[in-house]
């Protein structure tokens, strides 16, 4: 592809990322206004990582539904010169949504624990980050927004995996408050999950005839998904400090691992056949 395309994607990665912190930053300084603005409530509800999941996976829904009205606005005389305007004016929507995403999921539950901008900015980047890798592969619109889901989801799930406890317990005081044990059913799902995913494929190459960029595509995801997961939920069962959690948490990052590496071993043959 052309240098400047990548450039371009450079630039509107980077408009939605300064989007997105500014909204975790806004929401750090009125973190303990009172009443509470709406968006503090949200980010302190007790539901907020499925408030997460919901702001997460806005932007490719919201993409594939603006994607009819602007293809015919593209083609139109004067779209050539509304194209770059309108890009960065969604690139701007979707930085807020990505930010409430990441302000939700890396937020502490009370408000005298702090709330900690960078930790929703690092949240805030990985989507970002993930969204426009899989973004510079060509895809149909059906398939680029399932795409855009399951990245948001498993970047969300892992990164509150990764976040643990330090994100429901960042001050001094809560250290002295025993806290309740976190249920494994997460990080075991989250575990799963590419086992569910070479399932699927199985069931898709049985079934479908997919062109090679989108076979191609596919599998570099599912590469990109195992490796999140393989991570996530293995350093989420080692946090629990039993044997058991860990001796399991190495047999899924073993089982994972080879997943991530057959895939990407797939990927890989498939792109040399391309060509």
């Amino acid at each position: 592809m052309n240098p400047s395309y990548y450039l371009q994607l450079f630039f509107h990665a980077l408009c939605e990322w300064m989007v997105s912190f500014g909204v975790a930053y806004w929401v750090a300084q009125i973190w303990t206004q009172s009443p509470s603005p709406l968006v503090v409530r949200l980010a302190r509800h007790p539901q907020r990582f499925w408030l997460a999941i919901a702001f997460g996976i806005a932007p490719p829904i919201l993409g594939l539904l603006l994607w009819p009205v602007l293809l015919a606005s593209y083609q139109s005389a004067a779209g050539v010169y509304l194209r770059i305007p309108i890009s960065y004016a969604l690139a701007v929507i979707y930085g807020v949504l990505v930010g409430l995403a990441a302000s939700c999921c890396a937020a502490p539950a009370t408000a005298e624990e702090p709330f900690r901008p960078a930790r929703a900015g690092g949240v805030s980047a990985a989507l970002i980050v993930a969204s426009f890798l899989f973004g510079s592969f060509v895809f149909q619109p059906l398939l680029h927004m399932i795409t855009g889901l399951v990245t948001a989801v498993a970047v969300l799930v892992v990164s509150r995996l990764c976040l643990g406890e330090s994100a429901a317990t960042l001050s001094g005081s809560a250290s002295t408050v025993p806290s309740p044990r976190r249920s494994p059913a997460i990080a075991l799902v989250t575990g799963f999950i590419p086992s569910a995913l070479i399932l699927g494929a199985i069931a898709v190459a049985s079934s479908t005839n997919l062109g090679k960029d989108e076979s191609n595509a596919l599998l570099w995801i599912c590469s990109i998904v195992s490796v999140f997961c393989c991570f996530g939920a293995s350093i989420a069962l080692f946090t629990r400090k039993t044997g058991g959690a860990i001796a399991g948490g190495i047999l899924l990052m073993l089982l994972n691992a080879f997943i991530a590496f057959f895939f990407g071993c797939c990927a890989s043959i498939n792109l040399s056949n391309m060509h």
